[in-house]
């Protein structure tokens, strides 16, 4: 095979100024020379085509209106409404900036994958790298089958790998109008079919999940007869990641859980402890143990022989404090980055998410 010898003649930048040489006549000029630059994270290339940013906004802004809710997402996450890009607005925000490149390797252990992603701008000399752990298993996907699950939860992670990067990277006043424009679109498009087939659409999209109409109306905090263009965006938003694979309908719409009325337990209580007091000189053994006397607390003795049980591995008191004194925004988008339940509260947050958001806090 003829070795390539296109870059023969490229000079290496050693920092110290070089006297450039005209070109041949005869051949074509291009507008800037390439030159090459090694160092340690990649090769930089002073690039033929410099980025105009005037069109890449534009550019940017007017795939967001076709595109609608494939641009950003949307759930809902201790009473408030969180928002943000999508993986496929990020994709496209780094296609239009050009002059870039989002290479990502993995490294596997008995337990998770590591993601390794990198954002590099050819043109700036510029390199951000993000971390991203996932757990092995199903994930969000219980039932599929193993192997099938265990392939989605793997994609799902390369592509919040390759979104967190690219948002590190692009310039966040752009992603956020993007963002912003996807989303007027869509309550545009709501506003002129009406809002009662719009909601009717929706509930029937997410119908298709075994999502039913009650469950809805829970996450979204009122009846649907109250909806309006914003709340069908936010479900738009939803139903966006519910088809990208991110999360999984019972993440999303949790099922009801159904409360029992205080006051008709209460009579049960008394009517049982009435019946108990009735019987209770005759089922009471002779050689019964003393009851505990109330608010004194017994600790249990443990032999040297006896095997203690496991600690609890909740979120411990120093993390709490920590990420407590987390912005929402950044909380929020640490949640969906590592598929943690958007309902769950810190404090019952298990010790190794905790981990991974309070790492994700500290790279903020």
């Amino acid at each position: 095979m003829e070795a390539n010898h296109e870059f023969e003649n490229v000079p290496i930048f050693t920092g110290e100024p070089v006297e450039e040489e005209p070109y041949n006549a005869g051949l074509p000029v291009p507008s800037a020379r390439m030159l090459q630059t090694r160092t340690e994270y990649h090769t930089a290339v002073k690039v033929q085509k410099p980025r105009n940013l005037d069109k890449i906004v534009a550019a940017v802004l007017r795939e967001a209106e076709f595109a609608g809710d494939a641009f950003y997402y949307s759930f809902p996450m201790g009473g408030k409404k969180v928002e943000g890009p999508s993986v496929g607005l990020a994709l496209a925000v780094a296609r239009e900036w050009t002059n870039c490149a989002v290479p990502i390797d993995y490294q596997e252990t008995a337990t998770e994958w590591v993601f390794n992603a990198h954002f590099v701008d050819l043109e700036k000399g510029f390199t951000v790298s993000r971390v991203f752990r996932q757990k092995k298993g199903k994930g969000r996907f219980k039932k599929l089958d193993d192997d099938r699950a265990e392939d989605m939860t793997f994609q799902g992670a390369q592509s919040r790998a390759i979104r967190n990067v690219v948002l590190a990277g692009i310039p966040r006043w752009l992603t956020d109008q993007a963002k912003e424009r996807a989303k007027e679109s869509v309550i545009k498009g709501i506003g002129r079919e009406g809002i009662a087939t719009a909601t009717n659409k929706a509930l029937k999209f997410l119908a298709g999940y075994g999502i039913t109409e009650d469950r809805v109306m829970a996450v979204m905090g009122k009846a649907k007869a109250e909806w309006g263009s914003e709340d069908i965006a936010a479900l738009r938003g939803m139903a966006s990641q519910l088809k990208d694979g991110q999360i999984t309908p019972e993440r999303l719409f949790p099922s009801l859980q159904v409360i029992p009325d205080p006051k008709e337990n209460t009579s049960k209580q008394r009517k049982t402890r009435s019946d108990k007091g009735t019987h209770r000189a005759q089922e009471t053994p002779q050689d019964a143990p003393e009851p505990e006397p109330k608010g004194e607390v017994r600790n249990k003795q443990y032999s040297p022989t006896d095997t203690l049980p496991d600690p609890p591995k909740g979120i411990s008191e120093e993390q709490l404090r920590e990420l407590s004194k987390v912005p929402d925004d950044i909380l929020q988008e640490g949640y969906v980055a590592f598929g943690i339940d958007p309902a769950l509260p810190l404090e019952e947050m298990d010790l190794d998410s905790a981990n991974d958001l309070v790492q994700w806090a500290r790279t903020k």
